[in-house]
């Protein structure tokens, strides 16, 4: 995994040209006769329109306009129509942005990046999500018919995205969508995709949630040589094999195929009474588990305590003590948070995206990840030149200072110095936000008013009883 990423560019260019020039050299959509819109223009448009989710073609065009009239043809710079950028769009196709983000992608941290690193190891968080598609028939063939939920079948199709972040810059390291229905693509699947992508390596910590802990996705983020710590279902069985003085213990996530051939092998001896139990027998990965109570004290509210259940392939407590990886867990909302930035601030809220055919909805999902990606290089590249937490970075702040920085050509310095003075506040991280997915709003806003301000945090390692088989 590269370390820095895309702080290795120019912090002064809004627009990556070079890389531009690259992308589209190595793709071949290089045009064949100077256009008003030639193939560099039309990706710093659709970049653009990203970076303005809100505004129509014409208006990003003029926002643009000074990073657009150096790039036109020998005729000089007017402000295309829609027609022609729509033309344009579909002539460049989506392979220049999936090359350029793929040129982009880093964590954007280094060792001494704040946050950043644990136990010696980059870390990393696996998440997935979903984005509204418009309802065309072409769209419809390609990514599914819309979800059905509690209320009945949702207005749009979606995809389903998977991002691999690192925690603290919330960098993209790498990223992978597929329909949002369907065999094959579900966040399982999708994750040992983009664990087979080259991302991953020794030195790496991937954090998942409890709906990345089955056999074959641990299985295919360990080979990467990377480490995992994952939280498990109440549900999988992690036998006890060895106490550790931290209170962790020593188990095996077993393969399902294995234990399906041991089940059939050891059936008559079952029938008769003649199997004793030896799970030291069981095939799969050595884990490590982590049994941790942790309470939450609001400052105006409860104390509520859940149980969490985690494995990490870190085997030597001594490295990585059990409460310490407790609350190293919590940095996987760092993908949450991610999430938020990019569905929420730069693309806008409820927002389904603007193309109304698959190659056009590929496209865009690639320039709004690279549009994402070149935010996070900014807010890094400011906290470097601070000194500072990138945490204390805003996104909001950083994507209304690069919107003003195209629309005005102010300086780099002069947009750093404009994030740095509205910095967040040190204590953003001891926060809660109980999840309520089907919640009434009125129950939303009683959770919220309870668990405002800051909250306390307490781990109590929980350790397993010699005789206990499994949790």
């Amino acid at each position: 995994m590269p370390v820095h990423g895309a702080t290795a560019l120019s912090a002064d260019a809004t627009f990556p040209m070079e890389l531009i020039a690259e992308v589209i050299s190595q793709t071949g959509t290089r045009e064949r006769r100077r256009r008003l819109l030639p193939a560099a223009a039309v990706m710093v448009f659709v970049l653009g329109c990203c970076l303005f989710s809100g505004e129509g073609y014409g208006e990003v065009v003029r926002k643009l306009a000074g990073q657009l009239a150096p790039l036109a043809g020998p005729g000089g710079w007017r402000v295309p129509g829609t027609a022609a950028l729509a033309r344009a769009r579909r002539r460049l196709g989506p392979a220049p942005f999936a090359a350029l983000f793929t040129a982009l992608a880093g964590p954007l941290a280094g060792p001494a990046t704040p946050g950043a690193y644990a136990f010696g190891r980059l870390l990393a968080a696996v998440d997935g999500t979903t984005l509204d598609v418009p309802h065309t028939p072409a769209n419809l063939a390609a990514w599914g018919p819309p979800p059905r939920g509690p209320a009945g079948q949702g207005a749009f199709p979606q995809i389903r995205l998977m991002t691999l972040a690192g925690c603290g810059t919330r960098g993209l390291a790498d990223a992978v969508f597929a329909p949002g229905a369907g065999k094959g693509h579900a966040e399982q699947a999708l994750t040992i995709t983009l664990a087979g992508r080259g991302a991953l390596g020794p030195g790496v910590l991937v954090l998942a949630d409890r709906n990345l802990c089955g056999y074959h996705v641990v299985a295919a983020l360990t080979a990467t040589g990377a480490d995992v710590l994952i939280r498990v279902k109440s549900t999988t069985t992690l036998p006890v094999l060895g106490i550790l003085p931290d209170g962790s213990y020593t188990s095996v996530l077993p393969d399902p195929a294995a234990s399906r051939l041991r089940y059939h092998r050891n059936r008559k001896r079952r029938r008769t009474g003649k199997l004793p139990p030896d799970p030291v027998t069981l095939e799969g990965i050595t884990v490590r588990v982590i049994q941790a109570d942790i309470t939450a004290t609001p400052a105006h509210g409860q104390p509520t305590t859940g149980r969490y259940r985690l494995i990490t392939t870190i085997l030597d407590p001594a490295a990585a003590p059990a409460s310490q990886i407790a609350a190293t867990y919590a940095q996987r909302w760092e993908a949450e948070t991610g999430y938020k930035e990019l569905k929420v601030f730069l693309r806008g809220a409820r927002r389904v995206l603007r193309s109304a055919d698959p190659a056009g909805i590929e496209q865009e999902t690639w320039a709004l990840l690279c549009a994402c990606q070149l935010i996070h290089t900014t807010r890094a590249a400011a906290a470097e030149h601070a000194g500072l937490d990138p945490d204390r970075i805003s996104f909001t702040v950083t994507l209304r200072a690069t919107r003003r920085r195209i629309t005005t050509g102010q300086a780099h310095h002069t947009t750093i110095t404009e994030i740095l003075t509205q910095l967040l506040p040190h204590h953003r991280r001891h926060r809660s936000y109980p999840r309520a997915p089907h919640a009434t709003p009125n129950c939303r806003r009683n959770l919220t008013a309870t668990s405002s301000g800051p909250t306390n945090y307490t781990i109590t390692i929980t350790a397993p009883h010699p005789d206990q088989p499994s949790p």
